[in-house]
């Protein structure tokens, strides 16, 4: 009924006793909660009797999720398990049983004190629940008193669950005994009944006894009372005061009574009460607090003495009172039975917890400004989506880029907005009000939610209880597999911790906050709180409106599997590493901590200056002592902070800026995606590869592995990397990175050194694989041809059931010719054959290139067959960036800037300088270009970045003779700084001699730029000729120079040519080729199953 939810309930008690109504209530919802509504309960108390043992739980080891609730039942003053229970940081529900209050009692007794200190707690901490429930009316009418919300209650009545029909038919056998069960107290009034009872033997002298059952302290001056007047009355012989009693005596008690009698005056539910209906006893009872309502306002209910004797006379003489007054309490006992409890609490537990297919659909409000191909990209993949119930709204504006083409090409497939003001919140208000998803969820346009971010939401809400109004996940930074947020709390003055410490989430100063591009919220929460407040321009926008929600008594939860990639690009608010939008960011700080902080204002602002200056100028202070900011910078944006603080000052004197709820005439307008709309299957792919950046050194087959980790994990798969490293284990998310330090070489397999080493380095490779599939059973193995990586698990792989994916890269044959190494035989043709085993092992061969597997079929004599499908190495199709570095900050290089400003056409070598790459060809078609072109020369700009491995100058030197006014050699240079290369450049020359595939050109592209290259290898099969590109005939410096010379000043050629090359990348993309790996996964998997 409630297996969806995904939390436990846990009941909390301080004594669980076994002759007790709240103790026995606590052990029957156990019960139900466990048998009945499919939900995990545990209990814990302070103290319980040993009968109780087996179902209890000390409160010491109370640890709560934030997806469970807590329900405290709560009777008394709480020595111990109410402090614990506020302490958990999940749903907290007190179920009130009610306090007896303390004026009922001798001021000088324990239960005058016990009372008193548990109605002055209740007042204390009944706030610090998120609901209330009481086991009758009354009970929530004084926790209502005492200001608590009424619509976050709920009636939640004592169980009574041994309604058995044969008690019913002894209505004739009863004796003549007049009964009452409970404590002997002041507010039960036993005294009064005495008194009453006494008055009753005069006017009916042939009644039985009157029968008190229940626990007293004999030296309270309330028992002697009750002693005094029965000897007074000269009732000691009539009047039985029992004591404490087990079940089966109290049963043979209500078997031999007549009449149960009550005259207290103080109730909160009753249960004797209706104990004596169970047992077919007509019930008399006063009417005061919750008695009346507990029986349902019986015939059997007096408001005084007079009224008694006429109800009692007509009990004696009356059969028809009688069989009317049984057969009403009947029917009020089975309203209050296991059956009908069940209904109650199926009730309370739906809107508690709620149904499991509440939320079927997502809202993603996109709020874009001048990023219009991140946007592009983020709609792209938002395709990929395995969720059709969603829909996308774009607010856009006010954009002066080109995003209203990019608009125009998605207009019939979203729901579209302009934002005429550059404002966040008031663009996210605009999507909110046109967003008709059951959840809201809001990305940046440079982001890309996994392929089942809407599955693992909407699984999140469904499976949460009722009071999660927001939700958010992890975010990783797009290119590096590094988390910028797993989860983040912020304190009232809106500084935040990210990945906090598990004790930082139970300090009441500190809730939780959503990443803005990866959050989610409740529509009908959201909108009822006025949605985002407008004020916020940019920052804590949406962390304002998480505070505003658990202000409203609800939860901001943390998924955590829904992934997200976060670029991070470069924005107005974020130009670089220090030159953000000081003012908004300050503004916003100042205005929310007026908000959410209450007492002195002055004492406010004096604390919020502090952090301003700990947090923001000492950050500039450090850029400009570092000189990464110059004087007059550091100048002005120290002078936007303080303008900033004084308008958050100002911003917080005037009313919210909040939206109001309006009706919703939009349509839902269904994103369309491409996927198959079958069930995802997750795979755990396990990628072998000595190679891995960032985390080893850079090279092509890091690269492909790493752009096809990045794009499986979108995908939502598990992926591991086994690499060469430091020993280590890294996990983030479904990431896993397993990096084994290079093995002593022990073992002489062969009479060839090189070949032990990859031997012993494929056995530990082996090893570890076989580990790992015992811990998360591995789907498939992909590695590449070079070194032989798997070469010792592909001994295994049929015992292990996992198939072996190997990639045709360059082989060793090839590369030992282009890079002039002349291995010995001895290494070579051991080496060779390794290669050639791993290929006749693979259960699937994946050239990266046509080129490359025609290469490898005629030199290793082996057939292409049903194993072998070419995949492009693909990469990712949009620039990446380091914000710290700057998004194009290549004021480091300052003879580029000049050679831009001087309107030079850039033409750039990247990679390392060595024949192998062709850059002695670069050099002579730079001295034939500079020759035959002589009034194209001084245009131009030749740019060589690289490791130099050949002595790069001396060629220079050799083949321009001096004359090198349009040549500038930069040396080896950062990953980053290759982005922005690329970026600044117009042409990139990619004259390499060999290439199973490249990726220069695909990183060329990526930025726009034509790529003009050799015919070596695989190079015209991504540089398509004079589409994306030129091609040039390998080798030829005189081909090469009349490339370059074809494409400079000529403007038309130019843009069709960066327009290919923009369209190629994405035909080239890693999107493209993790998809047909996936494809190809599955099919292997399905021949081995």
């Amino acid at each position: 009924m409630f297996k969806h939810f995904n939390g436990k309930v846990i009941q909390v008690i301080e004594s669980l006793d076994i002759y007790d109504a709240c103790s026995n209530h606590v052990v029957n919802i156990n019960a139900a909660l466990k048998d009945v509504f499919g939900i995990e309960s545990q209990i814990y108390v302070s103290h319980f009797h040993p009968e109780r043992g087996d179902v209890t739980n000390h409160i010491s080891s109370l640890n709560a999720n934030e997806e469970d609730i807590v329900i405290y039942h709560f009777s008394g003053f709480s020595e111990s398990c109410a402090d614990a229970v506020i302490k958990q940081n999940c749903l907290r529900v007190m179920l009130y049983h009610n306090i007896t209050p303390h004026y009922f009692f001798d001021k000088n007794s324990q239960l005058y004190k016990y009372c008193k200190r548990g109605r002055e707690q209740l007042k204390n901490i009944v706030n610090q629940f998120d609901f209330v429930t009481g086991v009758s009316n009354y009970n929530i009418k004084e926790i209502v008193e005492l200001g608590y919300d009424a619509a976050k209650t709920f009636k939640l009545p004592i169980i009574i669950d041994d309604i058995d029909e044969k008690k019913f038919s002894n209505a004739n056998n009863k004796e003549k005994n007049i009964l009452f069960v409970g404590r002997i107290c002041e507010n039960k009034r036993q005294d009064r009944l005495v008194e009453a009872y006494g008055k009753l033997r005069i006017k009916f002298p042939n009644i039985g006894k009157l029968v008190l059952v229940g626990g007293y302290d004999s030296s309270s001056s309330f028992y002697k009372r009750i002693v005094r007047i029965i000897d007074e009355l000269g009732l000691q012989n009539h009047v039985c005061i029992t004591g404490k009693v087990n079940q089966s005596v109290l049963d043979e008690y209500y078997q031999s009574a007549m009449c149960f009698m009550c005259f207290s005056e103080h109730e909160g539910f009753g249960v004797p009460l209706l104990e004596a209906a169970l047992y077919n006893i007509p019930v008399l009872a006063l009417d005061a607090a919750a008695v009346s309502e507990t029986l349902c306002g019986s015939s059997g209910i007096f408001k005084d003495d007079e009224e008694l004797f006429d109800k009692f006379e007509s009990i004696l003489n009356n059969n028809d009172f009688v069989i009317s007054l049984l057969e009403y309490q009947r029917k009020v006992l089975y309203s209050c039975g296991y059956t009908a409890w069940l209904k109650v609490a199926s009730e309370f537990l739906n809107k508690i917890i709620g149904g499991a297919e509440r939320f079927k659909s997502v809202s993603f409000v996109i709020c874009t400004f001048n990023r219009a191909d991140y946007l592009d990209r983020c709609l792209d993949y938002l395709t990929r989506s395995y969720n059709k119930n969603f829909e996308v709204v774009v607010v856009n504006g006010p954009s002066t880029d080109n995003t209203s083409k990019v608009i125009e090409r998605w207009r019939d497939k979203i729901i579209y907005a302009d934002n005429p003001v550059r404002n966040l919140s008031v663009s996210r208000n605009i999507g909110s009000n046109l967003a008709t998803g059951d959840v809201i969820a809001f990305i940046d346009d440079d982001a890309m939610p996994f392929y089942n971010w809407c599955d693992r939401i909407l699984n999140y809400y469904n499976s949460s209880h009722n009071f999660v109004a927001g939700v958010g996940g992890p975010t990783y930074y797009a290119g590096t597999l590094q988390f910028q947020a797993i989860d983040i709390l912020v304190d009232s003055f809106g500084s935040g911790v990210t990945n906090p410490d598990k004790e930082l989430y139970f300090k009441s100063d500190y809730h939780r906050t959503l990443l803005g591009t990866n959050s989610s919220f409740r529509r009908d929460y959201l909108l009822s709180a006025g949605a985002f407040d407008e004020e916020y321009d940019y920052f804590l926008d949406e962390t304002d409106v998480c505070f505003r929600l658990i202000e409203n008594g609800y939860k901001i939860h943390h998924c955590s599997d829904a992934y997200l990639r976060h670029e991070f690009a470069q924005s107005d608010n974020r130009v670089s590493k220090y030159k953000y939008n000081w003012y908004s960011i300050v503004k916003n700080t100042v205005y929310f901590a007026l908000r959410f902080n209450q007492g002195d204002k002055d004492f406010i602002i004096a604390q919020t200056r502090k952090i301003v200056e700990k947090e923001r100028i000492a950050y500039l202070e450090s850029g400009a002592r570092s000189e990464e900011l110059s004087p007059e910078d550091f100048k002005k944006l120290v002078k936007s902070v303080w303008d900033g603080f004084d308008a958050g000052i100002a911003a917080a004197s005037h009313p919210r800026k909040l939206i109001k709820l309006t009706s919703n005439n939009t349509k839902w307008v269904p994103f369309e995606v491409t996927t198959s709309g079958e069930k995802f299957n997750k795979l755990h792919v396990v990628l072998v590869t000595k190679e891995f950046p960032p985390f080893t050194k850079s090279g092509g087959i890091g690269t492909l592995y790493y752009h096809l980790a990045s794009e499986l994990l979108l995908q939502g798969h598990d992926v591991t990397v086994i690499t060469q490293g430091n020993e280590d284990r890294l996990e983030r998310g479904n990431f896993r990175l397993i990096s084994l330090s290079k093995p002593e070489v022990t073992e002489n397999y062969t009479n060839s050194v090189i070949a032990n080493v990859n031997l012993s380095w494929a056995v530990k490779v082996a090893i570890t694989i076989d580990a790992l599939n015992d811990e998360l059973p591995i789907s498939v193995v992909d590695t590449c041809l070079w070194d032989a990586e798997c070469y010792a698990f592909q001994q295994i792989k049929k015992e292990l059931h996992i198939p072996l994916v190997v990639r045709l890269v360059t082989p060793l044959i090839v590369a030992d010719e282009t890079n002039g190494w002349n291995m010995p035989a001895v290494d070579k043709d051991l080496l060779v054959e390794f290669e050639r085993s791993m290929v006749r092992a693979a259960d699937a061969v994946v050239p990266i290139s046509q080129s490359i597997q025609n290469t490898f079929i005629k030199r290793y004599s082996i057939d292409a067959d049903e194993r072998f499908n070419i995949i492009n190495a693909g990469i990712a199709y949009w620039p990446s960036y380091d914000v710290s570095r700057g998004y194009s900050d290549i004021s480091h290089f300052p003879e580029l800037i000049t050679a831009k400003e001087n309107g030079k056409m850039i033409y750039l070598f990247l990679g390392r300088l060595e024949k192998r790459k062709g850059i002695d060809v670069f050099i002579k078609a730079i001295a034939q270009f500079n020759q035959q072109y002589p009034g194209k020369a001084d245009d131009v700009m030749f740019v060589l970045a690289g490791h130099d491995g050949i002595g790069v100058n001396d060629l220079l030197d050799k083949h321009l003779a001096g004359k090198r006014s349009n040549v500038v050699l930069l040396g080896e240079v950062s990953d980053w700084d290759r982005e922005k290369l690329y970026a600044f450049c117009d042409v990139v020359v990619f004259p390499s001699r060999y290439e199973s595939f490249g990726l220069v050109p695909l990183e060329a592209f990526v930025h726009g730029k034509p790529v003009i290259g050799s015919s070596a290898g695989a190079i015209p099969e991504v540089v398509l000729n004079e589409q994306c590109g030129l091609i040039f005939k390998d080798g030829s410096e005189q081909d090469l120079a009349e490339k370059m010379a074809d494409l400079c000043n000529n403007e038309v050629f130019y843009k069709t040519l960066s327009e290919g090359a923009k369209a190629r990348v994405k035909d080239l993309s890693s999107n493209r080729s993790a998809l047909q790996s996936e494809e190809l996964y599955h099919r292997l998997i399905l021949g081995i199953q």
